[in-house]
């Protein structure tokens, strides 16, 4: 396993008081393994993969036997675990992993709210002496401070979803569709380099009030706000960034709306340093709203972002996790008025002195397009 992310996991381990961790879902055996396994991000159920790494350093990875070879070039794991999906019991296998390691009697973090229930069901008739504990939360841990290569993908990722929708907003015109918008907007995104497009959220006029839409036939009308999301990854890690145009022309209320959700978000910039907590930036978040006559559009301001879309911390009322250099937040005070919707989200790194912004060219302005 790569030494930056074999040591994250082995902080988690000795914070929660295990001796080893399995990783099952896609995202967490991303993480050990370095890179995506194609069969799972397909979600093919019945091949099984996972990503042992123990306390003592040791890794492995249990794999179908088709994907041995792929892995033997893009994972840093040299312990590849083949079995065969029609013929042999994943478990078993899974299970002799452990044993060979000493960690028969050990206390063993596992994705329960993943594995199946017939497969956790096998895992302990296989291991009756082992103690097992949910591992999600070491994994919110483990992934909560990126190393400089997860901070690198996640900037490129940042750049090319930011880039790309300078450039698409040039295209933007009364009469296009959130369809025909989509499209110019993938067009930019795989130009500038993205190796999946894993959603973009195109909604236009009252459809921008929306949390999560999908780009459909809707046309552009005057006057009227289009919302854009974009995400994308490089190297499995994402981007979470986007911001709101308008069609044609603006009022006067859109572009004070606006101005006042870009001086919210210059202050919680200036807030996220290490040493703050995301109850306290989710405080200054709802009384700057509240002074400027906004209000919350959803029910959170932030989240961590890597492999996944939303990781832990979370910058909301229930959370009040210090931030650390190494935390990377998509962070969007959003707000609805006058039946639109107004869309703005930046990347923040949290750095030794402050926080870097991954999304630093997008500007102030209400783009008119």
């Amino acid at each position: 396993m790569d030494l930056a992310i074999m040591r994250r996991h082995q902080a988690a381990m000795e914070s929660h008081g295990l001796d080893a961790m399995i990783a099952v879902s896609t995202d967490n055996v991303a993480y050990g393994a370095g890179y995506t396994v194609p069969s799972q991000a397909l979600g093919m159920r019945h091949r099984q993969f996972a990503v042992l790494a123990t306390s003592a350093g040791d890794s492995a990875m249990l794999l179908t036997t088709n994907e041995v070879d792929e892995a033997g070039e893009r994972s840093p794991i040299t312990s590849l675990v083949g079995y065969d999906e029609f013929t042999e019991d994943p478990m078993q296998t899974l299970a002799a992993m452990i044993r060979d390691r000493g960690l028969a009697e050990a206390v063993i973090g596992v994705e329960l709210d993943v594995l199946p229930a017939n497969r956790w069901e096998r895992l302990r008739k296989e291991l009756p002496r082992a103690t097992f504990m949910p591992a999600a939360p070491a994994y919110d841990d483990a992934r909560m401070i990126k190393t400089e290569t997860e901070i690198a993908h996640l900037r490129a990722a940042a750049e090319i979803a930011m880039d790309g929708q300078l450039s698409a907003h040039r295209s933007f015109r009364e009469g296009l569709t959130e369809q025909e918008a989509y499209r110019l907007l993938a067009d930019e995104m795989l130009t500038r380099g993205a190796e999946k497009i894993v959603m973009i959220q195109v909604a236009a006029g009252a459809r921008s009030t929306l949390s999560n839409p999908s780009p459909g036939g809707t046309r552009f009308v005057a006057g009227e706000a289009v919302k854009v999301d974009v995400f994308v990854s490089r190297a499995g890690y994402l981007s979470d960034t986007g911001r709101s145009v308008l069609i044609g022309h603006s009022t006067r209320r859109q572009r004070e709306t606006w101005a006042k959700m870009n001086d919210v978000m210059d202050l919680l910039r200036d807030a996220v340093r290490p040493g703050a907590t995301t109850g306290e930036l989710w405080s200054l978040f709802v009384s700057e709203f509240e002074r400027r006559g906004l209000s919350p559009a959803i029910r959170f301001l932030g989240h961590g972002l890597g492999l996944g879309l939303h990781e832990e911390p979370y910058i909301a009322a229930h959370a009040d996790t210090v931030l650390e250099p190494g935390m990377v937040f998509a962070i969007e005070p959003i707000c609805v008025d006058e039946g639109n919707g107004y869309h703005l989200e930046d990347i923040l790194l949290v750095t030794d002195s402050g926080h870097e912004n991954l999304t630093p060219r997008f500007s102030r302005d209400l783009v008119v397009c």
